[in-house]
């Protein structure tokens, strides 16, 4: 699913020829599910993740969130990130694994922007159909099936949140 931002596109008179794709559970916010977080969010960001999401936006890269979540539970998320676009579950239609790549893939084409000029930042490796998607893929934490990708690759890292944050 993707949704424009309820503030509308943040750089209206200029088109994103970069886009950063952000896993939100367990990478963006420091909890693995949405429907378990309680209280205010500021204490569920993950910092060093939402700083790259905020230097992603001041470079005018398309900032795009990917959840498992529905969109309903993902909406104060969205709402305090204000991102150009959600990729997150619908009915009969989760968010989760190949389909994470396929959307990220579909987001691109629709949009014109070449997947080489594109970053992604994900934590376990039901994510690695997102990362492999982008010509910069960011692993967050210590996933070991991801790290092995990492190794591999020319692939950036991201320290995981600290486990009191979990």
């Amino acid at each position: 699913m993707d949704t424009t931002s309820p503030r509308g596109p943040k750089h209206p008179a200029r088109r994103p020829t970069a886009a950063a794709f952000f896993d939100v559970e367990g990478t963006l916010l420091a909890v693995p599910d949405l429907a378990g977080a309680t209280g205010p969010l500021g204490r569920l960001w993950h910092p060093p993740v939402l700083a790259a999401l905020h230097d992603h936006a001041a470079r005018g890269h398309l900032v795009v969130l990917v959840a498992r979540a529905s969109a309903a539970e993902l909406e104060p998320v969205a709402r305090h990130l204000a991102p150009d676009a959600v990729l997150c579950s619908r009915p009969r239609a989760p968010m989760l694994g190949q389909g994470k790549g396929y959307a990220v893939r579909a987001l691109l084409r629709d949009r014109g922007i070449l997947a080489a000029h594109c970053y992604a930042y994900a934590d376990e490796a039901a994510d690695l159909p997102l990362l492999a998607e982008v010509g910069h893929p960011v692993v967050v934490g210590d996933d070991p099936v991801l790290l092995r990708h990492a190794r591999r690759g020319v692939w950036d890292r991201l320290p995981g949140p600290a486990p009191h944050d979990r």
